[in-house]
């Protein structure tokens, strides 16, 4: 005999599926995350003083320390002493260190005779193009990073190795018993400014307003047949509204990754001129900041996006495109939000690490649309009281990017990293 169950516990059932819906969507998100996280692994070859060429993919399953360094920095000379004690103490537990000298082409012989009067034993590498930097994205010498064993950056030195012998001991000894922690990255530290940032694009005065509309663009319904408290009503709504609003974010999910892999393409591109990259984005920032605090007007940001809402249902494959045209020119007011990931991406972040802080700032704006599509009555009930808050909002908006600027134009952020590293 068939099981009956009363129509309340149906929609119960029904209401729990489409939450278990949500929550499975998001956590898909925040777990394709975890492949964008990772360290991405370095590719660094060059030729050795001594003849030959060697490259880090030959020291595999080994703990490589690859320092920076030339014969003309004085830094390099007080802590080269420091480099041939911990490749004399750890080489049994098979640590491999490594000296690239960034000196100029031809300069052999100034180089063998800087490591024979320091007593450097360990292999020397020459990299006059410092390809070093470029790889690793640094300024400057000395420099170094650690290597674990399965070839990805565990661990990173700004300026000479030595400053605090303790540390240095045990992040090393922490890598050769594979316990290294995970790598902290500038994209890692930024990941709570860029889901921060993406939480409130969705919550700026010109885009929590038009959720229904987008909503109602999206399943081709009314506000009216959105909110509406008939059962058969509401089954039909939500249902179009999580199918179609899932598309939906995933267009403007991809447009906001890609925007992420080109801003941190051009950065890497610039090499040693991202300093630049970084005040620039730091003025700019600035500028967009004093405008979202009301110290500055600007009113080309605050024109909202205007779209057609008498179409009809956009359907599977047009919510997808709208996502897209979303996320390509979306409300400029999303812009300062927007522009301090763009800037923190281009300025500190290897492509991968650029995919990351804007895949977690597209999840900062998806989770709030895909809750407010699914439960829109609630959110029409809702929303008004939210409005009220919405210059406090806009005013917590700025002083996030003034901070970001603050950063930038001090490079302060690179000394961020390291704190958390």
């Amino acid at each position: 005999m068939p099981s009956f169950r009363p129509p309340a516990v149906r929609r119960v059932a029904r209401h729990h599926r489409r939450a278990s819906f949500v929550a499975l969507l998001t956590a898909w998100m925040l777990l394709a995350l975890p492949a964008l996280v990772r360290a991405e692994t370095p590719e660094f070859s060059a030729p050795l003083l001594n003849g030959g060429e060697t490259s880090l993919a030959d020291y595999r399953g080994k703990v490589v320390l690859l320092n920076s360094w030339a014969t003309w920095c004085e830094p390099c000379k007080e802590e080269m002493p420091e480099l041939q004690r911990l490749s004399e103490d750890y080489a049994d537990d098979g640590l491999v260190v490594l000296g690239a000298s960034i000196d100029r082409r031809g300069a052999d012989d100034r180089i063998a005779a800087f490591t024979k009067e320091y007593g450097v034993t360990f292999p020397i590498l020459l990299d006059p193009t410092n390809a070093f930097a470029a790889t690793f994205h640094t300024r400057g010498v000395p420099q170094s990073v650690l290597i674990g064993r399965d070839g990805s950056v565990v661990h990173t030195w700004q300026g000479a190795i030595g400053v605090d012998p303790t540390a240095d001991a045990a992040a090393i000894e922490a890598a050769l018993s594979n316990t290294s922690p995970v790598t902290i990255t500038a994209a890692r530290v930024g990941i709570p400014v860029a889901f921060a940032a993406g939480v409130l694009s969705f919550l700026s005065p010109c885009v929590l307003p038009l959720v229904p509309v987008y909503v109602g663009i999206l399943t081709g319904m009314s506000v009216a047949d959105l909110s509406s408290t008939d059962p058969a009503t509401q089954r039909r709504a939500r249902s179009a509204a999580l199918r179609n609003g899932a598309l939906f974010v995933i267009g403007f999910s991809l447009v906001f990754i890609a925007l992420g892999a080109s801003a941190t393409a051009i950065g890497t591109a610039l090499g040693d001129n991202r300093v630049w990259l970084s005040r620039i984005g730091g003025v700019v920032l600035l500028v967009l900041g004093l405008h979202l605090v009301g110290w500055l007007h600007l009113p080309f940001l605050d024109r909202a996006f205007q779209m057609d809402t008498t179409s009809r249902p956009a359907g599977l494959l047009g919510s997808l495109l709208i996502g897209i045209a979303f996320g390509a020119a979306w409300t400029p007011c999303i812009g300062p939000a927007l522009a301090t990931v763009l800037t923190l991406a281009a300025s500190t972040a290897t492509v991968r690490d650029g995919m990351l802080l804007l895949a977690v700032y597209a999840v900062g704006l998806a989770v709030p649309f895909l809750l407010s599509a699914l439960l829109l009555d609630r959110f029409l009930r809702g929303s008004n009281r939210v409005k009220r808050w919405l210059p406090q909002l806009q005013i917590a908006s700025g002083i996030l990017v003034i901070a970001m600027a603050i950063l930038l134009l001090t490079d302060s952020f690179a000394r961020l990293v390291e704190f958390f590293a």
